[in-house]
This record gives structure tokens, sequence and C-alpha cells, in this order.
């Protein structure tokens, strides 16, 4: 049941509007819904000019792993399109948030010249735009490096053809000032009015655009790592966040993440403007009935799945996945004891290969003659929801052998009409341990960075704790694991493959060229191989090379403004 709570913690989802783009360079347009004087003469509504931003800007953070090795795809053919490098220098990947930059700066500048507000309303409005700008800002930066920076009101007989900043470190610069402003008049906590900014969602922001930017900007890495240090210390002293056991829960219940003590910031959507077709659940949760599939499959559902499946784990993904063996050391499925005595004598593949895994595992990935929702459901040749299973064609279930079960929450059916309420995780404790981690081997602490890699690995891992002296080369394998499988799904893994690739100078990334494959299971459960994908190959083709450390800077804009040049490739 949801909490009575809920309208209040997340009420600002409720008045957030559809925003819609602009066909000027700048959107200069008056406001829409109130007069000026209605906005700018009360706190509230000050307030409320901000929430569409804050929730456009939130969820601009959050990508699911479509471009990455994580996933498997089908029917995304923008995502295929990326994925394959198949677009060119007329690709947009989102080049044009002006309009909202505009609002940013409307509030800081109207702000600055408020007299009747309180004192502490004011610099508070302030300091929110200044963040917002800053996300808004970073989410572009991410994909095209240099920016055209605005950071005033733009007067409508004004020139409007900015150029770039000169250097990628200018935008990443200003992004920075804008944070480090911000958090200075943030409070701490909200009282419980999640999604709202605080000082430490802005903290944990700092240092992971200091850590992305690092790899990009000409100069001053090491200014940088120290900015991502401070700024993960000054996290972790506000002594607010504390790592959730549950990790499944943080992100399959809504109820239990209102109140998870490591969650810093996330995008809550409310049951009154959000369907399930609304959700990433659609896009997770396969197209399978009793009706649909062959009477031969077996067991017969407890659910009826109605989802739109388009993504699916890879197989690449559960391998990363480490096992308990019988000794309490953590390794790889193929080297443990349970493997090698299913060669040797043969049984059954789940207790080969799917026993005792990290207990992420479990949370995030839904295996063959796993229970979900109130189902067996079975992956295996024969089963129920097999890539064959369907009485009239091979869309709906598994591509993999695998379906997702991270951010679906079962305790309900999924029907693409009906209400639901939905959260997505943005910034969380562990997440800032894990970017500490990597600053501290960036800057040679090793020992460091292994006690925080430590800390998820065995609070949400259930893995013994890597040990003190691993080489640096030792201490990056395991940390790139451990990243991978500590945040799938939570907007991280792209940009992580990204910004690794760049610091060493990579002309490709390997894992962003990696050939896909499934899982293929007896109907007896007791033999297995890894074979190529059964369809839709061709969307999962991958292409990687170094123009595509960013996009393009869309030739229409160019055209409109010709001071803009473009990104190295395009």
């Amino acid at each position: 049941m949801i909490m009575k709570k809920t309208f209040k913690s997340i009420l600002f989802v409720t008045l957030v509007t559809g925003l819609t783009g602009c066909s000027d360079i700048l959107d200069k347009g008056p406001l829409d819904k109130f007069t000026e004087n209605d906005i700018w003469e009360s706190p509230e509504l000050s307030q409320a000019f901000l929430y569409p931003t804050l929730n456009d800007a939130a969820g601009k953070l959050i990508y699911n792993d479509c471009w990455t090795d994580n996933d498997v795809i089908q029917d995304r053919s923008d995502d295929s399109n990326i994925n394959k490098e198949a677009i060119d220098n007329y690709y947009d990947a989102g080049w044009n948030v002006y309009d909202q930059i505009r609002k940013c700066n409307l509030m800081i500048q109207k702000m600055s010249e408020n007299t009747t507000f309180m004192e502490n309303d004011r610099r508070y409005l302030i300091a929110q735009a200044k963040a917002l700008r800053g996300i808004i800002y970073y989410t572009r930066a991410r994909l095209f490096g240099k920016l055209m920076i605005v950071d005033r009101v733009i007067d409508p007989d004004e020139e409007m053809q900015f150029p770039r900043t000169a250097t990628i470190k200018d935008t990443y610069d200003f992004i920075l000032k804008d944070l480090q402003e911000a958090a200075v008049d943030l409070p701490v906590s909200l009282n419980n009015q999640q999604g709202m900014l605080t000082k430490g969602a802005v903290y944990a922001l700092i240092a992971e655009v200091a850590l992305h930017g690092a790899a990009y900007i000409e100069s001053g890495q090491e200014e940088y790592y120290a900015v991502a240090k401070k700024a993960s210390e000054d996290l972790f002293a506000l002594g607010q966040y504390e790592l959730d056991t549950d990790y499944e829960k943080m992100f399959n219940d809504f109820d239990y993440a209102l109140n998870s003590k490591e969650i810093i910031l996330a995008h809550w959507q409310h049951e009154t403007n959000t369907t399930f077709s609304g959700t990433w659940m659609m896009d997770f949760v396969p197209n399978a009935t009793n009706d649909k599939i062959k009477e031969t499959a077996e067991p017969r559902l407890s659910d009826a799945f109605e989802g739109w499946p388009s993504s699916f784990p890879s197989s690449d993904l559960v391998d990363t996945y480490e096992v308990v063996d019988e000794d309490g050391t953590a390794k790889k499925w193929n080297e443990t004891s349970y493997y090698q005595n299913y060669l040797s004598n043969g049984g059954y593949v789940s207790q080969a290969i799917y026993k005792n895994r990290d207990h992420r595992f479990y949370a995030t990935i839904v295996q063959d003659s796993a229970k979900y929702f109130n189902s067996i459901v079975t992956m295996r040749w024969g089963g129920n929801l097999h890539w064959d299973c369907r009485a009239d064609g091979n869309w709906g279930p598994t591509l993999t052998g695998y379906i997702w079960r991270k951010g679906v929450y079962t305790g309900r059916s999924v029907w693409y009409s009906d209400p639901t309420y939905y959260h997505r995780v943005i910034l969380r404790l562990g997440r800032s341990y894990l970017n500490y981690a990597e600053v501290m081997l960036r800057m040679g602490d090793i020992n460091t960075a292994i006690d925080y890699i430590n800390k998820t690995r065995t609070v949400h891992g259930g893995l013994p704790g890597l040990p003190k002296g691993l080489s640096a080369q030792e201490a990056w394998t395991a940390y790139k694991n451990e990243r991978r499988v500590e945040l799938v799904h939570e907007g991280d893994r792209y940009w992580s493959l990204l910004r690794w690739g760049k610091t060493d100078g990579d002309g490709t990334i390997d894992e962003l060229n990696k050939v896909h494959h499934a899982i293929s299971i007896s109907a007896d459960g007791k033999n297995f191989e890894i074979m190529a994908l059964p369809f839709h190959v061709t969307d999962n083709e991958r292409i990687f090379t170094k123009r595509r450390y960013l996009f393009p800077v869309p030739e229409g804009e160019r055209v409109n403004n010709p001071s803009l040049d473009q990104n190295e490739g395009w």
C-alpha cells in the first residue's frame, strides 16, 4: 500500500507540465501560466516555476544501459543506430535545452532583485536554480563536450548566436562553479520531501562531474580529482546516508525506497500522472500469457505478462556476477568447484552456474526456474518464457535466456494503461563510495580504494572483501567489475566506459564492440551452451570508434548558428 505521505513528498511531480522545444536558438517566450507578478510575489509559486525544470533535469541524468554491453535490445531503432554508429552529423542527441536554462537564469535574476522574500527563501531559490543549471549543462557536456554558456536572461533584441566555450574545461569549470555555489545555500535535509535538491545531492554531483570531466578536459586533471575527493568527503561528513541492506527493495519497492537512507536523489513519479506505459517496467516485463504460449510450454504461468519488452540482460553481464565457492572465496562461475563438479559428474545447470551468486544477481536478473511475480518462469527449451515458447512468433519472451528484475515492481500486474507509482534512483551512497574509490585509484591510493569498493561489495553483494595489497591493475579490474554490477540501469555504465577509455587514450572501447550471445539450456535443465542470439542480431551490432566519445553538434543547429564549431570526427 502506498503511504499517505507520498502525496506530500512527491507532490511536485503532479505539477509538472510538458515542456515544448523552441525553434529559435534560445527560448525567450513569456510565461504562459501566471503573470510575472503572480510568480515573483509568492515563494510558493516561484518554487512551482522551477518544478518542471527539476523534473526534467533529474530525468536527463538517468539512462538505462541500452548503449552498453549490459543490454541486448530489440525494437529500439534509435539505440541500435547509435550502437552501430549509423548516425551522421545531423543526429541530435539533445542539444537544445536552452528553454530550461532560461528558466534557471530568470529565477536567479528575479531572486537577486527581490526585496520582499525572506533572505533564506531567496537564497534557497537561487541555489536551486544554480544547481539545476549545473545539472542541465552537465547532462549536455557528457554528450557534446563544449557548450554555449548562457548565464543570464537574454534580452529579446539581443543577438543570440553564441559560440561554444573555447575549451571543454571552460564548460566543466562553469558547471562546477554553479554546483559549488549552490551547495552553500541548500539544506542538509528536506523533511522527507523526496526528489528535491539537498546539499548532499549537490556534493555527490560535484564529485561525479569532476571525475567525469577529468577524462575530457585539456588540462587540470589532478585539480579535478582533488575537487572530486573533497566533495565526496564533504558528502560523507554530513552523516545523512548509509548503505541499504536490502539492495533489491531499494529499486523494486516504492514505499521502501521512500525511506531508504542510502538514496540521495531519485526521480519519483506519482500515480496521478503515471501509467505503466510511462515506466521502464513496460520495457523489461515480457509479453506472454497461457493463451499466447504453446500448449507444450511448461510450467503454465500463474501470471499474465503484458509488457512490451525491448531490453534483456546480456549473458556478458551475467558472467560478471561472482560466485562464493565452497572455500568461501569469490570466483567467476566457470572457475568454481560447483562448475568443475558439474563438468566431471553432470547435474543441473542451475547448481553449476547460478548457485551462491553475488546477492545483486538475484536482485537484478531473472534466470531459468526462478520465481517472477507469482510464476516459476523457465527460459530453457520448452519453457514458458523461452524464445521459442510463443505460439504466434518470437516477440514477447526472453531474447538472451534472462529477463530484468531490477526496476520492476512485482507486487501487481503490469498493464499499460493502469496508473502506478514509480521511481528511478539517480544518486545514492553506494555510487558515491565507488566514485571515491575511483578517485583514490587515480590518485594512487590503492588500499583506500579497496576499502570503498568493499563497502558495496560486502553489504550489497554478500561477497568477501577484497584483500589489501592488490596491484594497481588488479584493483582496477576489481573496481570496474564492482561498478558494473552495483550500478546496472542507474545511468552509469555508458559514461563510465567512455570516461575510462578517454582517460586511457583508447581509440576504441572493447565493451562497446561486443558481440552478444544467449544461453541455451536443454529441456531437462542438465546441459547448456552459449550461442549466437536467436534473432534481432542486426539490432545488436556494435561499433565504437573514437568519434563517439562525443556526439555531433547537430548540423541544423550549426546552420542556424554559424559560430558553433563541430566535434572531432563529425
